[in-house]
């Protein structure tokens, strides 16, 4: 129930998912911008792990006093489909118990952060980390539509604006890192397998200059 940077868990989860599926494959970024201009929230990241692999490690570089918001693990619905004449028409009401639906099949999420576990996660529906995303909108990338590329729908055009997509799942909105070497480890375990997350953080002790962060 907190605003942590004046936005809720539910309004983080939409920019989160906003920023991911107009993500071009021409440049998949590890860390995102939700696009927010002015206060404190202008500051916080988006973290995305690497796509493709039930392991992996990202090495990531972020100046100080850079707060991160991490998906754990989620589901997804929307109304796309190939062949484009196949999309459905479902409300976002239903859109929700679809994604709750495939969600249901979650059995595990853990986190450890600089090998300390974060409390609360065990159970991956009854968490206060657990949140119903507002409908939210994307458009696919112009060039290197990711949509198309990874979620096995490559008839969608670039440019192509959706609306409603509804996600449910845990996230997390973590303070800012002191300068150094950290690391955020996780694992969920769910319908689709499980995966296995390492970032591998460098906080540098620039405060002002380029927020966008880095990774390979």
């Amino acid at each position: 129930s907190s605003l942590p940077y004046g936005y809720s868990y539910q309004e983080w989860s939409a920019k989160w998912w906003h920023w991911w599926m107009g993500r071009s494959t021409n440049n998949l970024e590890l860390v995102g911008s939700p696009g927010i201009c002015e206060g404190p929230a202008s500051r916080v990241r988006l973290l995305s792990p690497t796509v493709g692999t039930t392991s992996n490690t990202n090495h990531v570089i972020i100046p100080a006093e850079t707060p991160l918001f991490v998906l754990i693990a989620a589901s997804t619905w929307d109304n796309t489909a190939c062949p484009l004449s196949a999309f459905t028409s479902y409300t976002a009401d239903q859109l929700v118990a679809l994604a709750v639906g495939f969600y249901s099949g979650q059995t595990q999420n853990t986190c450890t952060i600089d090998g300390v576990p974060v409390a609360g996660l065990e159970d991956p529906f009854n968490t206060v980390y657990y949140v119903v995303s507002p409908p939210l909108s994307y458009t696919t990338a112009e060039e290197g539509n990711w949509v198309a590329v990874f979620e096995g729908e490559p008839c969608l055009p670039g440019g192509l604006t959706v609306y409603p997509l509804e996600a449910v799942g845990v996230y997390l909105m973590l303070s800012p890192f002191s300068p150094g070497k950290h690391t955020i480890e996780y694992v969920d375990v769910g319908p689709a397998g499980t995966s296995h997350t390492i970032f591998d953080l460098t906080v540098t002790r620039d405060q002002g200059g380029d927020h966008d962060g880095g990774g390979r």
